[in-house]
């Protein structure tokens, strides 16, 4: 097997996620290459972890895998298409790994579009935010087509991952990401309309969290998140506001398009669809304020 420096990766997207997920590559020893649209990120964080910075798009050619964390499916299609070409000159066989939490549909169609060139694209969506990001630990859910791509993508994120999980074809990733995110935010729209109700009848929120915590309304949102950014009030959780709406609709998409009443989904698209045109892009957890009547 070729030897991690000898495998040229590139980065693309460095932002909140992107630039610790990167750290965990440069340190697993990788020839990388990092680039994001803003050039003054670029240097500085290409400067942090004492790797190369890529200024220029088409520079990314050189790399075997290229590695996206950005916030659009469309975004990730721009990067490497422009009217059905593409934008950057990539070599036959490169492999993208996309591990945006990008659209389904939109994932297999521009896989379909870089097939065409010979480039292979690998959806590889995380889960875990900020904190496993930093250690390394995030969970991975991969679609491939091609299991060549596929296991040169595990191998490159491996050192960003706990886990990694292989979902199906093309897309399944991207659908798996959608409907966790789906889960997760219908947990936090239920956790804030008990905390809502309780506080109004006299429950301290706190001592309500602690309870959810040590019994079966328990959720990755009240172990890890209403204590610090609710109760605690510093809704920083990193997790940005119009980033899990967009999740959310993506599996609503996806459940309508696979003609399924989702009640659910509808109701949790709707309330974060509502806290959205009113705070706009604040931190998810800041939701909770709007539902509340703080906000206004």
């Amino acid at each position: 097997m070729v030897e991690n420096r000898t495998l040229v990766v590139g980065f693309v997207g460095l932002g909140m996620m992107g630039t610790p997920m990167s750290r965990n590559l440069a340190g697993a020893g990788f020839d990388l290459r990092v680039h994001d649209a803003d050039p003054e990120r670029t240097r500085t964080v290409a400067a942090e972890l004492g790797v190369a910075a890529v200024l220029d798009p088409a520079d990314l050619a050189a790399c075997d895998v290229l590695v996206t964390m950005l916030p659009t499916s469309a975004i990730v299609r721009s990067v490497f298409l422009d009217d059905g070409a593409l934008a950057i000159p990539l070599r036959e066989g490169t492999v993208i790994v996309d591990m945006s939490s990008s659209d389904p549909a939109e994932t297999v169609e521009t896989g379909r579009a870089l097939a065409a060139f010979g480039v292979r694209l690998v959806d590889a969506p995380v889960s875990g935010g900020v904190p496993r990001a930093a250690e390394g630990t995030l969970a991975i859910m991969m679609g491939a087509d091609d299991e060549e791509a596929a296991a040169l993508a595990e191998r490159v994120v491996e050192p960003m991952s706990r886990s990694v999980y292989r979902t199906g074809a093309l897309g399944t990733g991207d659908a798996m990401k959608a409907l966790n995110n789906f889960v997760a935010g219908a947990a936090f729209a239920a956790t804030s309309e008990a905390l809502i109700a309780g506080r109004q009848f006299g429950l301290d929120p706190q001592l309500m969290v602690d309870i959810l915590n040590d019994s079966t309304g328990q959720s990755f949102s009240s172990t890890h998140v209403f204590g610090p950014h609710v109760v605690e009030e510093r809704y920083a959780s990193g997790f940005a506001l119009p980033l899990i709406t967009k999740d959310i609709r993506i599996a609503r998409e996806l459940q309508r398009g696979l003609g399924r009443d989702a009640p659910v989904c509808e109701a949790v698209t709707a309330a974060f669809g509502e806290a959205l045109d009113a705070l706009g892009g604040v931190d998810h957890t800041e939701a909770y304020r709007h539902w509340s009547g703080e906000s206004r």
